[in-house]
C-alpha cells in the first residue's frame, strides 16, 4: 500500500489575473457591473481588448484600491479622448504575456470619445439590478438590451457606414442581438424606458432596435440617430473646436478613416520613465528593445533610442564630411581612424567628430527625457553610464599626449566631457549579462577578438552599488523576455 507521501496531490492552477480581480471586487463590497463586451470573453480574458466596467462612484475607493493591490497602473489617452468619469487601468498577467486593459466608467457614456458622447443616466438603477455571472457580474437582459441599442446606434456615423467596413459591423451584432431579444420581454423595456429615461420614447427605441437588423437602409438608421440625438441632447458633451480643427486635418492629410479618431497612445497618468537596456554584443539588446516595444507600444506612447548610434546632426555630417576629404587628400594611416588605435594622434578633425558624436548622444537624451516626463516610455540602449564608458563614453581624453596643440586638445576632452556630465543616470536600468565566449558564438557578424573585448566589458562590470536589475541573458531568448517584461512593468 502505497505511503500517504507518495499518494499525488492534485496540482491546481494558479487563478488568472481576471480571475483575481473577480474575487477581489467580490471580496471588497465594490458594486459595479462589466456592462459590455461579456460576450467576447475571448479577446479581453487574453489582452485582446479592454474589459468596460461601470462602477457606482461611492464603491471608487475600494475599486481603486483593488486595482492598485493587483498591480494596476492608471493611464491618460491624448487629451481629445478623454472622457470625464471614463479610466484606463492597465496590469501585466504573466501567464499571457500582455497587458490586461481595465476600462472603468463612473458615468455610463455611449458614442465615440473624439466626437459627440452621450451620457445614459441610468447608471444606479442599472447597477442595482445586475445579474451575478463568471467572472464579472452583468446588467439584466432588459437594461442590457437598452444600452446596447443606444450605444450601437451612436457610437457609428454614416460615413462609417458608407465606407469599406460598413457592411461587416451590422452582421457582426446579430448574434449577441439576438440573444439579448430572446431574454428580454419587450414590455419590461418599455417601463424602465418609462421609468428611468423617459426622453427615449418605447417607439423611438423600438424603431432604433429595427434599424439594427441586416437590410436596413442606412439613410433612415441615419434620421434615427439624429432622432436620438436630439432626445438626448441635454446629456451630449461636444468636442472642442480645437479637436474638431485637429481630427479634421489629420483625416485629410492621411486620408484614411481610421485616422479619424485619436492616433495617439496612452501616457503613463503618475509618470512616465527612461529604461536603459545595458549588455554587450551579443546579449540580445536590440532584440529584447523591440519585443519590448511590441509589447509596450499598442497601449502607451513608446519611443526606442540609440545612444550609441544617435541620429547624426547637420554639424555631426558636416565635420564627418570634412574628415573624409582630409583622409582623401592625405595619406592616413589605419592607426589614424578616430576608432583605431589611441596611442596615435588621430587628428583635431576627429576629435572634432568625437565632440559632435557626443552632442549628438545628449540631444537624443534630452528627447528621450522629455519624452518621459510628459508621461511616455523610453526604451533606450546603450546609455552611457560609468560601467560601460569604454562602450559609449568620452575618449579623446585617450590621446591627450600624442596632442602636438596641447590647449586645443583640452577645450576639445572638455567639450566632450561636458556633453556625458550631463546625461544623467535612467530611471530603470537592465543589465543583461551574457558569457563573452557565447557572445562570440551567436555575433558571427564581427570579429571574435572584437565582440569578445566589448562584452566583457559588461561582464567584468561591478552592478552591485547601482539600482540594476542584472539578468542572465545566457537562457533563451523567451525565458529573458518573460523576465524583463516582469519586471519592467513591477519598475513602472
Amino acid at each position: 500500500m502505497a505511503s500517504p507521501s507518495a499518494v499525488r496531490q492534485p496540482v491546481t492552477a494558479s487563478p488568472s489575473l481576471v480571475q483575481r480581480l473577480s474575487q477581489a471586487l467580490r471580496d471588497a463590497g465594490v458594486v459595479y457591473c462589466q456592462w459590455k463586451g461579456h460576450f467576447r470573453q475571448h479577446r479581453w480574458a487574453t489582452g485582446e481588448g479592454d474589459i468596460d466596467l461601470l462602477v457606482d462612484p461611492a464603491s471608487a475607493p475600494a475599486f481603486t484600491a483593488v486595482l492598485g493591490q493587483l498591480g494596476f497602473l492608471p493611464a491618460l489617452g491624448p487629451a481629445e479622448a478623454q472622457i470625464p468619469g471614463v479610466e484606463s487601468s492597465f496590469a501585466y498577467d504573466p501567464r499571457l504575456a500582455r497587458l490586461l486593459h481595465v476600462h472603468t466608467h463612473y458615468r455610463l457614456v455611449v458614442g465615440r470619445a473624439w466626437a459627440t458622447h452621450v451620457r445614459l443616466p441610468i447608471e444606479q438603477p442599472l447597477l442595482a439590478t445586475v445579474v451575478e455571472r463568471a467572472p464579472f457580474p452583468t446588467p439584466m437582459p432588459a437594461f442590457e438590451l437598452i444600452v446596447f441599442v443606444l450605444r450601437t446606434l451612436l457610437g457609428r456615423s454614416l460615413r462609417q457606414e458608407l465606407g469599406r467596413t460598413g457592411a461587416r459591423w451590422l452582421d457582426g451584432i446579430q448574434d449577441q442581438l439576438r440573444y439579448l431579444e430572446a431574454h428580454a420581454d419587450r414590455a419590461t423595456i418599455h417601463q424602465l424606458l418609462g421609468r428611468h429615461l423617459p426622453c427615449v420614447e418605447p417607439s423611438l427605441f423600438d424603431a432604433c432596435l429595427d434599424s439594427l437588423r441586416p437590410g436596413f437602409s442606412p439613410w433612415r438608421r441615419a434620421r434615427l440617430r439624429r432622432r436620438l440625438g436630439y432626445q438626448l441632447r441635454p446629456f451630449a458633451r461636444h468636442p472642442s473646436l480645437l479637436v474638431t480643427i485637429s481630427r479634421l486635418a489629420r483625416r485629410l492629410v492621411t486620408l484614411d478613416e481610421r485616422l479619424g479618431g485619436p492616433a495617439r497612445g496612452k501616457r503613463l497618468a503618475r509618470v512616465g520613465t527612461t529604461i536603459a537596456l545595458l549588455g554587450g554584443d551579443g546579449s540580445g539588446k536590440s532584440t529584447c528593445t523591440a519585443e519590448l516595444y511590441r509589447w509596450l507600444a499598442p497601449y502607451f506612447d513608446t519611443m526606442t533610442a540609440h545612444l550609441g548610434r544617435p541620429p547624426r546632426s547637420l554639424l555631426t555630417l558636416a565635420v564627418g564630411g570634412l574628415l573624409k576629404v582630409r583622409n582623401a587628400l592625405s595619406f592616413t594611416p589605419a592607426s589614424d581612424d578616430p576608432d583605431g588605435d589611441a596611442g596615435v594622434f588621430p587628428g583635431y578633425v576627429a576629435l572634432l567628430r568625437h565632440v559632435c558624436t557626443a552632442r549628438d548622444r545628449y540631444r537624443l537624451y534630452l528627447k528621450a527625457r522629455r519624452f518621459a516626463a510628459a508621461g511616455g516610455v523610453a526604451l533606450t540602449e546603450r546609455y552611457p553610464v560609468a560601467q560601460n564608458r569604454a562602450l559609449v563614453g568620452p575618449c579623446i581624453h585617450a590621446f591627450l599626449p600624442t596632442a602636438p596643440i596641447q590647449w586645443l586638445a583640452r577645450r576639445l576632452r572638455a567639450a566632450e566631457e561636458w556633453y556625458y556630465r550631463q546625461i544623467l543616470p535612467p530611471d530603470q536600468m537592465f543589465v543583461l549579462r551574457v558569457d563573452p565566449e557565447l557572445a562570440v558564438r551567436r555575433k558571427t557578424t564581427e570579429p571574435p577578438d572584437y565582440v569578445r573585448r566589448r562584452a566583457r566589458i559588461i561582464w567584468d562590470a561591478d552592478w552591485s552599488e547601482t539600482r540594476a536589475h542584472v539578468i542572465d541573458a545566457g537562457r533563451p531568448l523567451a525565458e529573458v523576455v518573460a523576465e524583463l517584461k516582469a519586471l519592467v512593468w513591477s519598475a513602472l
